[in-house]
């Protein structure tokens, strides 16, 4: 590839506009732009040959990187900004800074770059996030019931069993019906995500293998499977345990697998 069919860009990325530095391989910085940034795919696309695109991430990020994926001649990066120290600890702190920090960093192959899953896994993930946010509710609304009943001085053994919840009824209070009837529409949430899961987990093969080992639930192997990815990404079993937290050795930051976004 001659010097002239490759560009490198940074891009930092708001909601609203976006600011460009576009390098040549030499470090020759060739022009800077702002522009909307629902127009930043249709001018990367505009510019000749190769590009090599560097993104911060954002929580907005999967919609821009997946128009940006598309484009052809176009290979997009996302920056880790946990391990873009640059960016953080820079004293010229604005826009124009970051996009030429990015730029510079993508085009010296010192990028740190996250992992980006595929849209499959990122479906999975946001059905295990849904299913713990459920799950916190449901525990946040029985403390809540259990308080109100210490606080009244009664007790009911086996509240939230069928039983318990009849009882809880009966007792005609409204600050406690209201509870009851919101931590019954969580649980029926949960079942139907629960529901989902199961299934889920028969269809997908490391799910399913992940599912046959003594004590991990279909929600933990759903869980485990789709923060992983692709294994391929670990270097070895160690980095993948590191990833995951269960066993973090001593292990070079810049060589373990960026974490996923």
């Amino acid at each position: 590839m001659t010097e002239s069919a490759a560009l490198y860009i940074g891009a930092d990325v708001h909601e609203r506009e976006s600011q460009l530095a576009i390098f040549k391989p030499s470090g020759t910085l060739l022009t800077e732009k702002r522009l909307l940034t629902t127009n930043l795919p249709t001018f990367i696309n505009s510019l000749p040959g190769e590009k090599h695109v560097a993104i911060e991430s954002t929580g907005f990020i999967y919609p821009i990187y997946d128009k940006l994926s598309t484009l052809k001649s176009c290979h997009v990066s996302v920056a880790n900004p946990n391990k873009v120290k640059l960016i953080a600890k820079s004293k010229l702190k604005h826009d124009r800074a970051d996009a030429k920090i990015l730029g510079e960093l993508l085009r010296t192959n010192y990028l740190p770059a996250s992992y980006m899953p595929d849209l499959e896994t990122r479906e999975k993930r946001l059905l295990i996030n849904d299913r713990v946010r459920y799950g916190l509710r449901s525990g946040e609304l029985k403390g809540s019931i259990r308080w109100l009943l210490k606080r009244r001085g009664i007790q009911i053994q086996h509240t939230f069993k069928p039983k318990g919840k009849r009882k809880l009824r009966e007792l005609d209070l409204q600050e406690i019906n209201i509870r009851l009837d919101e931590l019954q529409l969580i649980e029926a949430i949960i079942r139907k995500l629960n529901d989902q899961i199961a299934k889920i987990v028969q269809e997908d093969p490391n799910a399913k293998l992940l599912a046959t080992l003594p004590g991990v639930a279909p929600y933990t192997a759903l869980f485990l499977a789709s923060e992983i990815g692709d294994v391929n990404r670990f270097p070895d079993s160690k980095h993948l345990c590191a990833y995951l937290g269960l066993d973090p050795p001593s292990i070079n930051p810049t060589t373990s697998p960026s974490p996923a976004t």
